[in-house]
Parts: C-alpha cells; sequence; structure tokens
C-alpha cells in the first residue's frame, strides 16, 4: 500500500502523514514474537518455516570404533566356556640330556575360562496418536534408531569399563580383564604424564609380541584429547603436499594415523567412549534428575576419611611432590546406575611420600553393589578442600561393595582426572578378543493393556571375550596436555 500523502504531483515528495508512518512500524515489527497458544487474528494466517530435517548431536554407527571391529561368533550358552594354554611345558634349555639319561617329562600349561552372557535391555514406546499424524519423521523409527544406540553406546563403554565385580550385571571390561591377569608389564603407569610419543606404545608392542605372549599388536584404542597430544606432537616435524590444490599447497601438520613398530603397524583409534577428564565427573553434577531417583541406592550410608601418615604404606604411589590437603565423595552405583552424593565425606591430609588416604562406607540400608569414589585435585588447606563442589571432582575408581563397611584404600594407583589407552591384537585370525553373541540385536514387542501406546524392547545378549590377555597391553593414568583439570595443580 502506498500512501497518497508521500506523493505531490506525480512526484515523491519523502513526506508521510504520522498515522502512516505507525502503520508502516506496526507492518515492520508484526509477528516477531510468536505464542503459538494464541495464534489469532492475523497470526492465524502466517506460514511457519519448519525444518524437516532432525538436527541429532548424538552418536552414530561410526563411533562404536571397538564393536564395530569385534568378531561376533554365536555363543552357544549363557555360560560360555573355553580352554586357554599359556604355555607348551618344560623351561627354556629344558630339553637337554646325556645318550641315556631319564627324559623329563613335560605338559603344557592349561586353564579352564568361563564367561558368563550379559543382558542389555531397553525399553522403548510412542504413542498411538504421533504415528497417525504427519510429522517430522517417523516416530517409532526414530525411537527404535535411539533404542538401538543406548544399547550399542553400552556395549562400547562397558568392552572398556565394565566390572561384574562392581555391578553384577555388567560384563568385565579390557581394564578389568587386564588387572585380573595380574601382571605388571600388561599395564604400564604414565603417572599423570601425557602420551605424547610412541614409547609407551613401542613398549608395549614389545610385551604383546615377547616371550609368553607371542601376540601381535593391531591397534590402539585411546580418547580424543589423547590422540590430539600424539597429532600435536608431529605438528612442528610435518608438512604434507595437498595433491586437490594448486601451484603445491600444503598443510602444516599431519594426523598420526598409526605407530611404526619393530612388530608392526599399530592403528590409532579415537574412541569417544574412552573417557577423558570432563566425563569422570559425578554423575549427580549433568543428570540430577535420575542420580536422584536412585535415592534407595545409597539408602543411609555415610562415608569417612582418614589418612596413614607413616610413610611406609605398602604400594604407595603418592609422592612428596603430591602431599596436600584432599577431600572426597562417593556415589552408590548398580544396575539402575548411580546415586546422588552420599554425605559425610571430609577432607584428609597426605604429609608425605608413602602415606595413604582411606574411604571408608558404612553402608546402611544401601541397595546397591559399589560405589563410586571421586577425589579432589590438591588443595593448600583442609577448608579449601572441603569447599571444592562435586563438579571440580574426578573419579578415582569404582570399588565393590562388601558386608556392612566398605573400605577403599587410596594408594594413589588410580590417579583422577587421567585417561586409558589400549593396545589390542584385534587380528581376525588370533581370536584374542570377540564379542560372544548370544542374541544380536533385536526388537520384541511389548503388548499395553491400558494405554494407547505401542511399547516394544530390543535387545542385546552377550558379553565381551578376551580369549588371549596376554595380546592386550593397558596404558593407564595418562594426564593430557589439554586437560584443564590437573589432580596435582
Amino acid at each position: 500500500m502506498i500512501d497518497p500523502g508521500a506523493f505531490q504531483g506525480n512526484q515523491p515528495t519523502g513526506a508521510m502523514p504520522f498515522e502512516s508512518v505507525e502503520q508502516l512500524r506496526k507492518a515492520l515489527v508484526a509477528g516477531q514474537t510468536y505464542n503459538i497458544q494464541d495464534a489469532s487474528g492475523g497470526q492465524a494466517l502466517r506460514i511457519q518455516s519448519l525444518d524437516t530435517t532432525m538436527q541429532a548431536v548424538i552418536q552414530d554407527n561410526q563411533h562404536f570404533k571397538l564393536f564395530n571391529k569385534l568378531a561376533k561368533p554365536h555363543a552357544g550358552a549363557t555360560v560360555d566356556e573355553w580352554t586357554e594354554q599359556s604355555s607348551v611345558g618344560g623351561f627354556l634349555g629344558g630339553t637337554t640330556n646325556t645318550e641315556t639319561g631319564d627324559i623329563t617329562e613335560a605338559t603344557g600349561t592349561y586353564t579352564r575360562r568361563v564367561g558368563l552372557v550379559k543382558y542389555l535391555m531397553t525399553k522403548r514406546q510412542v504413542s498411538f496418536v504421533v504415528t497417525l499424524q504427519n510429522a517430522i519423521a517417523d516416530a517409532e523409527a526414530v525411537e527404535y534408531a535411539n533404542g538401538a544406540l543406548q544399547l550399542l553406546t553400552d556395549a562400547e563403554f562397558l568392552c572398556f569399563e565394565g566390572d561384574s565385580a562392581v555391578v553384577p550385571t555388567e560384563f568385565d571390561g579390557i581394564a578389568k580383564q587386564l588387572i585380573d591377569l595380574n601382571a605388571d608389564n600388561h599395564i604400564i603407569d604414565m603417572r599423570a604424564t601425557p602420551l605424547a610419543s610412541q614409547h609407551a606404545i613401542v613398549r608395549a608392542a614389545a610385551t604383546i609380541s615377547g616371550y609368553g605372549s607371542f601376540g601381535t599388536p593391531t591397534d590402539i584404542f585411546l580418547s580424543q584429547e589423547a590422540q590430539s597430544d600424539l597429532d600435536n606432537g608431529l605438528d612442528p616435524a610435518f608438512r604434507v603436499p595437498l595433491t586437490d590444490v594448486g601451484s603445491g599447497g600444503t598443510s602444516l601438520g599431519a594426523p598420526v594415523v598409526g605407530i611404526r613398530t619393530s612388530w608392526g603397524n599399530i592403528a590409532t583409534q579415537p574412541d569417544v567412549f574412552i573417557r577423558d577428564e570432563a566425563m569422570q565427573v559425578p554423575m549427580s553434577v549433568n543428570f540430577s534428575a535420575l542420580t536422584s531417583a536412585n535415592s534407595a541406592l545409597k539408602g543411609n550410608a555415610t562415608v569417612a576419611i582418614t589418612a596413614t601418615q607413616t610413610g611406609a604404606v605398602s604400594g604407595s604411589q603418592w609422592t612428596a611432590a603430591q602431599a596436600g590437603w584432599y577431600a572426597y565423595k562417593v556415589a552408590a552405583v548398580g544396575a539402575a546406575g548411580e546415586s546422588a552424593l552420599i554425605d559425610g565425606d571430609v577432607g584428609a591430609q597426605i604429609t608425605q611420600a608413602g602415606d595413604s588416604l582411606t574411604v571408608t562406607i558404612t553402608n546402611g540400608t544401601a541397595t546397591a553393589t559399589g560405589f563410586a569414589i571421586y577425589r579432589t585435585a590438591k588443595c593448600a588447606s583442609k577448608a579449601a578442600a572441603e569447599a571444592v563442589t562435586a563438579a571440580d571432582m574426578r573419579l578415582v575408581k569404582r570399588i565393590p561393595l562388601t558386608t556392612t563397611t566398605t573400605v577403599y584404600q587410596d594408594k594413589n594407583e588410580y590417579i583422577p582426572g587421567t585417561t586409558r589407552a589400549y593396545v589390542l591384537n584385534m587380528a581376525p585370525s588370533a581370536t584374542a578378543i570377540t564379542w560372544r553373541q548370544l542374541l544380536p540385536m533385536v526388537k520384541f514387542p511389548l503388548y499395553p493393556t491400558t494405554s494407547a501406546v505401542i511399547p516394544w524392547a530390543q535387545l542385546l545378549f552377550g558379553y565381551l571375550r578376551i580369549s588371549k590377555r596376554r595380546h592386550m597391553v593397558m596404558v593407564k593414568n595418562i594426564l593430557t596436555n589439554s586437560a584443564q583439570w590437573r589432580p596435582f595443580g
């Protein structure tokens, strides 16, 4: 609409009556706010712009790096058994003899091992009405995909960190199985230093390939930040030609896609489910509603912290440089997840190398199967340690519940805020590590009786079998260069 008052003859004058200016202003600003509950008047005629592509910031199949690489043979029963041979018998040089001497008998060493199938399940449902209306996407298909991703997420995560001693419904992951192996050379301790060179990885490769293991390392699974340390370590040294850029364009730096060793090339596999320090805060920080719902897990449990300051605790790895005040928080864990933090945590002091700190949990009426221990970074005083919030603590270790009192002696073996890496023999012919599957992922219909919903369960039954544990090495206590939280300042 053109206002005649703005013209003189056939020429525009630039003048406009106040009433017309006000109408123009209203036209320009109308519809800038919108209440979907009050689309009345002219707003009811307005066309809405709806993006028909769902924007999802979630994991997808490419992120399940370990699970996707695992061979998945069928497990014939829920109790899966196999025989592990660890030697051919005898000892090095033990077959020498005289011409007519008695021949020494030797027999191979065999161990019968057992694995238990575990049951991963999730329940999903959608409203029947939702399936009848036009929508951005098929609601049932989207929730089915979500259920599949949830199961695969748990399978991938538990392959690294599962511990049936803490939560019996979990299967044992790589970390737990290597700890149970009780072979020091299969766990390399970085003691809060970065994995910024090939040294620890080459050492792991030598262990896997050495006498008594006889394996071939093929892959290293590590966190995103640990991978970035390897990549950044090469930055000053390499310039890579770009073939798709004219005039010889180059790019500074190169991603480390593998480590070349005398025992074979080891491919790097950065895995988002190997937790960096930012993913090790108490669950109550980011999932308060879920942890509050698990109040039965913690019951009326209480926590007390004491310090043993003799300087001679067996196995202590506290150093003089780490002396200071530390406070702890504890959460109960079980099949339902993790509880809110338990009251009663206090601070205690390491005064010298060789001390230890003891976390004592009075279980009370807790229905938990274990506890998650969280610790502060080093503080200058007791008051400073006790003032630290849960968001500024990191996981030390999950431990199983024992009788009426659960005790954890913190010897600094597991440093909070650090991450891990796993050097593995993933060669298919070696069958050193597999996913033994009783049931592949299936959709199991459920039948509602009182609600107009379409419910179903999604199931995945299996467990991680490591048939040759000596073909694996764990690198623990890696403190990446980019870590924002530093355990000792």
